[in-house]
C-alpha cells in the first residue's frame, strides 16, 4: 500500500464505491472493502495481482488510447467489463486518476468504480422492447398513431377545477370545447400504414393537429374516448368516420388504449382500421335482407287477401248503407237533418277506418326504407292483430292478450316489427289448422325481462316443434310446410337482431304447443 493511502485505509473501507490503487504495470497496491464486495476477491488475494489478469478486464476501446488519454490528461472514465471470483461478468463504470508520487517514487493509478450491470441490462431490455415496439408499430396492417394530448389533460383539469363533474354531458352541451381538444391533440408519430390509409406521401404531412382528420360528426367519439381515459378504462373502441388528407371521408374502427404510464406522459396510442368495405358489404346485406322481407310481406298479404278484403269491405259497406239511409231521410217531405247529420258522421268515421286499413296494407307492401322511432310495443301487437282478425274468426282461433301497459318504448321500425308479430301469429294459426286441433288458442304476452330489455312471447296450442327441427328452425329455406319457402322465421330473426334483440323457440309450451319469444331493447326514460 502506498504511503498516500496508508493513513486513509480505514476511511476508504467505509466508501460504497470500489476503490483500488495499482502501479503503472497494473499490480494492485490497495483494495477496499467495496472492491471485495463487487469482485469477490479478498484483499489478501488481490494485493500484488495484475488487475487485468485477475479480473479478466475487457475494454470497449483499445487500451492504448485509454493509456494515452490517462497520461495526457491525468484522467479517464468509461465502461469496462470484468469477471468476479465466481465467474459472473459485471459492467463497471470506472474513473482512473494518475497520481504522481510525492516522494519521487513511481506514479500510481487510482480507480473508483460502481456496478452498472443492472442498469445496462435494463437499458438493453428497454432497447429490445422499443425495437420490438417499433417493428410492430411499422409492420402492423392497421394504422397506428402516437398522439400528444397533454394539452387536453390540462383542459380537463381546468374543467374539473371549475366544478364540472359530468364531462360527458358537458361535452355534449359544448361541442366547441371538444373541437378545441381535437385541435390541441397533435400527432407525434405514425406508421407506414397510416401514410397509405390517409394519403400522405410524406410522414411530415401527418405530423400536425388531428383536427383535419376528424369530421365534426365524429367529434363525440373523440369526446367519449377522453371520458373513457379519465374514467381509468383500459381501452375504448368505436366505429366512426375519419377524413383523408384529400378530404375524402371513410368508415373506420377507432381504438385507443390508456396504459397509466402513457397517460402520465400525456401520450396516447390509437389504432385506425379501414372498415369501408365491411360497411358497404353490410349495407348490401341489409338491402338484400330488406328485399327478402318485402317479398315475404307481399307473399303474406297474398295469403291474407280474403281477410284484408273483408276488413276493407266492412267500412265500405257501412258507408254505402249509411249513404242510402241518408238519402231516404233527405227524401222525406220534411227531411230529418239531425238523423242525416248522424249518418254523415258515421260515414266519415267509416271512411277513415277504411283509409287506415288501406294505409296499413300499403305500408306492409311498401319496400321503402323505414325510419326507426320510439314505438309502444303494445300498440304494434294490437295493430298486427288487425291484419288477422277475420282469418282468426274464420278458423275459430281465440287470442289471449296479456300486454304490459307500462312498458317503455323500443326504438324500431313499426312495419318490420308488425311483420314479425304477424308471421308468428300466422305460423301458429297454420300449425293448429294443419293438425285439426279442436282447441285453438294463441296467448300473446309482453313484459320487462330486464331493466333495459322487454320480452314478447307468442304461444299456441298446436302440435309444437319436433326436437329434430328446432336447431334449424331459423335457417334460411328450412320449412316444415308443404308449400313453404322457409324464409319467414329467418327474416324474423334478421329483423329482431337488426333491432338489437334475440328470437328463439322454447322446447315446448305448457300444453305441448309452440312458444316463440323475442326480446327488444327499451328506450331509456331517464
Amino acid at each position: 500500500m502506498t504511503e498516500a493511502f496508508a493513513d486513509s485505509a480505514d476511511l476508504l473501507d467505509l466508501v460504497q464505491e470500489s476503490i483500488f490503487v495499482r502501479d503503472l504495470e497494473g499490480r494492485i497496491l490497495y483494495w477496499n472493502k467495496a472492491s471485495e464486495a463487487l469482485y469477490g476477491f479478498h484483499r489478501a488475494a488481490a494485493l500484488g495481482q495484475d488487475v487485468a489478469t485477475l479480473l479478466h478486464t475487457r475494454y470497449g476501446v483499445p487500451l492504448e488510447s485509454i493509456t494515452a488519454q490517462l497520461h495526457d490528461t491525468g484522467r479517464w472514465e468509461g465502461e469496462i467489463t470484468r469477471r468476479t471470483v465466481s465467474g459472473d461478468e459485471r459492467q463497471v463504470f470506472a474513473r482512473w486518476s494518475l497520481r504522481p508520487s510525492s516522494t519521487g517514487g513511481p506514479a500510481t493509478i487510482v480507480e473508483s468504480g460502481h456496478d452498472i450491470t443492472g442498469r445496462k441490462q435494463a437499458e438493453q431490455a428497454l432497447g429490445n422492447s422499443e425495437y420490438r415496439y417499433r417493428n410492430l408499430f411499422q409492420a402492423m396492417a392497421a394504422s397506428f398513431w402516437e398522439l400528444d394530448f397533454s394539452a387536453v389533460g390540462q383542459m380537463t383539469r381546468k374543467l374539473r377545477e371549475a366544478g364540472i363533474t359530468d364531462l360527458r354531458r358537458h361535452f355534449s352541451e359544448n361541442p366547441d370545447i371538444v373541437r378545441e381538444m381535437i385541435r390541441q391533440t397533435r400527432v407525434v408519430d405514425v406508421n407506414d400504414q397510416s401514410l397509405a390509409l390517409f394519403g400522405g406521401g410524406d410522414k411530415a404531412a401527418l405530423l400536425q393537429s388531428i383536427e383535419p382528420f376528424w369530421p365534426d360528426a365524429s367529434s363525440m367519439v373523440y369526446a367519449e374516448s377522453v371520458v373513457a381515459a379519465l374514467s381509468r378504462k383500459p381501452n375504448y373502441a368505436a366505429e366512426t368516420r375519419l377524413r383523408r388528407l384529400d378530404g375524402h371521408e371513410f368508415d373506420v374502427l377507432f381504438t385507443a388504449c390508456f396504459p397509466p404510464e402513457s397517460l402520465a406522459r400525456g401520450t396516447l396510442l390509437v389504432g385506425v382500421i379501414d372498415i369501408s368495405a365491411r360497411v358497404r358489404a353490410q349495407a348490401a346485406l341489409q338491402k338484400l335482407q330488406a328485399d327478402f322481407a318485402h317479398a315475404a310481406r307481399v307473399s303474406m298479404l297474398g295469403e291474407l287477401t280474403a281477410s284484408l278484403a273483408h276488413e276493407v269491405n266492412q267500412p265500405l259497406a257501412a258507408i254505402a248503407t249509411n249513404g242510402e239511409a241518408s238519402l231516404r231521410w233527405l227524401g222525406r217531405p220534411e227531411p230529418n237533418l239531425d238523423e242525416v247529420n248522424l249518418l254523415a258522421r258515421r260515414m266519415v268515421a267509416d271512411a277513415r277506418r277504411a283509409a287506415d286499413i288501406i294505409s296499413r296494407i300499403r305500408s306492409m307492401a311498401s319496400r321503402q326504407v323505414q325510419e326507426k322511432s320510439a314505438l309502444p310495443v303494445k300498440a304494434v301487437i294490437e295493430e298486427a292483430l288487425l291484419f288477422l282478425r277475420h282469418e282468426m274468426q274464420g278458423q275459430g282461433v281465440m287470442v289471449s292478450l296479456d300486454l304490459a301497459s307500462d312498458l317503455p318504448p323500443t326504438l324500431g321500425d313499426r312495419t318490420q316489427l308488425q311483420q314479425v308479430v304477424v308471421n308468428l301469429l300466422l305460423n301458429a294459426m297454420q300449425a293448429m289448422a294443419q293438425t285439426g286441433a279442436a282447441r285453438r288458442m294463441i296467448a300473446v304476452t309482453s313484459r320487462l325481462s330486464a331493466p333495459d330489455t322487454m320480452q314478447v312471447t307468442v304461444e299456441d296450442s298446436g302440435p309444437g316443434i319436433a326436437d329434430a327441427h328446432r336447431a334449424q328452425l331459423f335457417d334460411s329455406f328450412f320449412t316444415t310446410k308443404d308449400a313453404g319457402m322457409g324464409m319467414g322465421l329467418a327474416i324474423c330473426r334478421s329483423i329482431i337482431e337488426g333491432h338489437g334483440g334475440q328470437i328463439w323457440v322454447d322446447a315446448a309450451a305448457a300444453d305441448g304447443g309452440a312458444r316463440f319469444s323475442f326480446t327488444l331493447p327499451v328506450v331509456s326514460q331517464g
